[in-house]
């Protein structure tokens, strides 16, 4: 992302930013997961947007948002992915794709990481402070209104210092994103201002918040006795707890290593990582879709209904076509008999 060094201004090419695994290997390897990912995506939107039960629960909001940014990502910044290790090159050689495309990697992934960051917040106030949402004000105060501000700041932030720059972008139109060409990143306050906000900050608060509210659930669920009680609000929690766990998985040691770097510490530092990080960051967006689908109850069992359908269906289509066979075989076998006088 921001660590790929920007510093071609013209079509030229440079083995040492790619990983060992050949661009055609990068290919394939994102194209099986892009597919049932994607359809994985409609399929919980669809679910989310249809059943009113999931549409009006205020824990879903933020995870329909995040669904629908990461659908954007699966169907623009990945399927261009894919168009470059195909062809080695940028779907577009031009200045204003690449600004897209960039804007739509990066912007959208620290508005969902914050977007994140601010789910693992919100479930306290949803799980042990509901009192504080019981009326329409309060609702709007405090679920509906920090929502809107962290998405209008994760996407607006972007889109000043990725659009309109105050530097000189240039372009590689032989690496992926063209290179990345983020100048104003080159300022290093700039630099730690996004890796300390966006990632360390944001980080910190998914990994205290997350475990704090695991510690809270088992610590209530015991000192009440009442079953009722944890199941009741269980699977806001492993929603929770499976998005941020794959969320600090596949982020943790690339954020790391960018804020080292923002520090002052060398970019050959640790360089051979960062380009895996670049890499394997794509499946996060690749397994979110399926995380959520099956933290969720409900989703989950509408999978497993229409696997068991599909696996009836496989099982009548045979028994049916045999037993049509073998009720011709025996009124075949049941011709009326002539007997000649």
């Amino acid at each position: 992302m921001r660590n790929q060094v920007n510093s071609s201004d013209a079509i030229s090419s440079s083995d040492s930013t790619d990983i060992a695994i050949p661009r055609a290997g990068c290919f394939w390897l994102i194209l099986i997961f892009e597919i049932p990912s994607i359809i994985c995506s409609f399929f919980i939107l669809y679910h989310f947007l249809v059943s009113r039960s999931l549409r009006q629960a205020l824990y879903n909001h933020v995870f329909i948002v995040i669904a629908l940014i990461n659908l954007v990502v699966e169907l623009t910044d990945i399927v261009w992915t894919l168009k470059f290790y195909q062809s080695n090159t940028v779907w577009s050689v031009a200045p204003s794709f690449c600004i897209a495309w960039v804007y739509l990697n990066e912007g959208l992934h620290i508005t969902i990481t914050l977007l994140v960051a601010w789910a693992t917040i919100e479930r306290h106030i949803l799980i042990f402070h509901n009192q504080w949402i019981a009326t329409k004000k309060q609702i709007i105060l405090i679920h509906a209104l920090p929502l809107v501000i962290t998405l209008g700041y994760g996407l607006g932030y972007n889109f000043i210092i990725i659009v309109f720059p105050p530097c000189q972008n240039t372009f590689d139109y032989t690496q992926v994103r063209c290179g990345d060409p983020l100048c104003f990143y080159d300022d290093q306050r700039a630099s730690l201002w996004d890796v300390i906000i966006h990632d360390l900050i944001a980080a910190i608060i998914i990994i205290v918040f997350s475990l704090a509210l695991l510690v809270r659930i088992v610590m209530k669920k015991r000192s009440m006795h009442r079953p009722m009680h944890w199941r009741k609000h269980r699977k806001m929690t492993i929603q929770l707890l499976s998005i941020s766990f794959l969320y600090l998985i596949i982020h943790i040691p690339y954020m790391l290593l960018e804020f080292v770097h923002s520090c002052g510490v060398s970019e050959e530092f640790g360089a051979e990582f960062v380009l895996y990080g670049n890499f394997f960051a794509y499946f996060g967006n690749l397994l979110l879709p399926f995380v959520c689908a099956g933290s969720l109850p409900e989703l989950a069992k509408k999978v497993r209904h229409i696997v068991l359908c599909w696996r009836c269906q496989a099982r009548i289509r045979p028994l049916e076509s045999s037993s049509m066979t073998q009720t011709a075989g025996r009124k075949a076998t049941r011709l009326p008999i002539i007997v000649e006088k």
